[in-house]
């Protein structure tokens, strides 16, 4: 099993983001974010940005109710970009694993602490693929 199958594993195993430790998520080189980020060497940094920055967008609103269409727009934004090629399907799969414990909870608030983890994440990524691969278009 890769590495990067291997993190979505454990993101499909629990039931919120919150239970995830943070250092879990975000460390260097033994973070899922470094793990997703090494394996996806073929992801476009434009695609990677151009999501990250949507993310940042939901991010300046302040209630579940404000970024869940956004939210979920993101899913088949991604799908698309993933059948044209921009993204890998395994980032494609880790990306929709983590998205599907965002809303795994009744509370507003638990889902918004859930986002924020989502997005720390996937900052984590952009952060480390610009890290492995400067030159990436």
């Amino acid at each position: 099993m890769s590495d990067i199958n291997s993190v979505i594993n454990t993101i499909n195993n629990c039931t919120t983001l919150s239970e995830i430790p943070d250092k879990d998520f975000l460390d260097f080189k033994t973070g899922y974010a470094y793990i997703v980020a090494k394996e996806s060497k073929q992801l476009k940094t434009t695609q990677l940005r151009k999501f990250f920055g949507a993310l940042k967008k939901m991010e300046q609103k302040n209630t579940w109710v404000e970024i869940e269409t956004d939210f979920y727009l993101l899913k088949p934004r991604m799908a698309v970009a993933s059948g044209r090629g921009n993204i890998p399907k395994s980032f494609l799969n880790v990306v929709m694993a983590a998205m599907s414990k965002v809303d795994n909870v009744e509370n507003d608030d638990e889902k918004m602490e859930n986002f924020d983890k989502f997005v720390k994440f996937f900052e984590a990524i952009v952060a480390y693929h610009k890290y492995l691969y400067p030159r990436a278009k």
